[in-house]
């Protein structure tokens, strides 16, 4: 479970849009950052393809900024510096908000309602994040710990969501977060569990077609054929899945932190299965090739490898595959059917032992 990146790398396929709304809200930033981090920063939200920029600010000598300015609908935003560093996520909100230092190096939003509440929800998530990431497959009972954990992880998850309905903090954690372990039919329900001034938000209205392409992708379902750029050249899904192996597809890039954390994971597994049918196709949303080649030899990624740069005309595996963030993944039966969504750590090890044995 990885918090920040899972903010940080995916929301373009959340199909994050604006959409006009009766009243605007006004927002009103100010931070201070360390030690002459940059010299411009910059309030964004993530659209379906760009990012827009609802303010900019120039950093001033004693480091501090001020964004002010006008948007349609409460939703999600980042800011962003112009180093490329995406500094916090917040949740715009009718209050004057203070972007502060963490005692981790990083920043939050502090000062209003909204936002406090927010970080107290998140900072217990992050705990629990902390305890996962610290399970080691050389730990007494390691994938009861990393159950218990997740069991703690979506308690927490789901009460955040469930006690706030009627506002942006239940929205923020359904769709990041709580949606990516649910059903189609899970999601409706939550869906409908909403305030009907939540469920009017476009990032809902946009959610609820998402949902609907995802049913297509749900365990149970066969893979969905798409063509693929391999290292070897042009290539498709049916000529991996499906042809009696076990197959894991695998996204990530090679600038997401947590995706990479897992290549030493998918070597082991590869070796130790490979030869009792298994398979991994890597498929990565770098938009670099030449960045991608280079990554993948440097770091043994012996299984197959592909690129997720479709041609003119053709559809995304992103679109086609519904992905919310990176690490994802999915676990295709010998017969091309889905079996399993987004096993990461001990759970992937465990899913693998029972299926392929020891």
């Amino acid at each position: 479970m990885r918090l920040t990146t899972s903010y940080l790398t995916l929301l373009f396929c959340l199909c994050i849009a604006l959409c006009s709304c009766s009243k605007g809200m006004t927002f009103d930033i100010s931070g201070q950052l360390i030690d002459n981090a940059a010299s411009e920063v910059y309030l964004v939200v993530e659209n379906t393809i760009t990012l827009d920029t609802l303010a900019s600010a120039t950093v001033t000598t004693d480091n501090s900024f001020h964004l002010k300015g006008q948007i349609e609908e409460p939703t999600t935003a980042f800011i962003c510096d112009d180093n490329g560093n995406t500094l916090t996520i917040l949740l715009i909100e009718e209050s004057e908000l203070t972007i502060k230092a963490t005692a981790e190096g990083g920043y939050k939003a502090e000062g209003g309602p909204v936002n406090d509440k927010y970080n107290i929800i998140m900072q217990r998530l992050s705990d629990v994040a902390r305890q996962l990431s610290q399970i080691s497959p050389d730990d007494e009972s390691p994938y009861e710990a990393y159950e218990s954990l997740m069991f703690k992880y979506q308690d927490i998850l789901s009460t955040g969501v469930s006690n706030n309905l009627d506002n942006i903090i239940g929205v923020e954690l359904f769709l990041s977060q709580e949606s990516r372990s649910m059903t189609a039919e899970d999601m409706r329900v939550r869906m409908m569990q909403f305030s009907p001034k939540m469920r009017r938000l476009c990032v809902m209205t946009q959610f609820e077609k998402y949902i609907e392409q995802y049913a297509k992708s749900e365990i149970g379902q066969p893979f969905i054929d798409t063509p693929l750029r391999t290292m070897a050249g042009r290539s498709s899904l049916s000529k991996i899945c499906g042809q009696g192996k076990w197959v894991l597809l695998d996204f990530w890039a090679s600038w997401c932190e947590p995706c990479c954390e897992e290549i030493p994971l998918l070597r082991e597994l590869y070796s130790k299965y490979a030869l009792k049918g298994f398979e991994i196709c890597s498929i990565s949303l770098d938009r670099d090739p030449q960045r991608w080649r280079t990554f993948v030899m440097q770091n043994q990624m012996l299984w197959t490898n592909a690129i997720d740069l479709p041609r003119e005309g053709e559809t995304s595996i992103i679109e086609h595959s519904c992905l919310q963030s990176i690490p994802a993944n999915f676990l295709i039966a010998p017969d091309g059917t889905i079996v399993a969504r987004n096993l990461h750590g001990e759970a992937l090890r465990h899913e693998l032992e029972h299926r392929l044995g020891n």
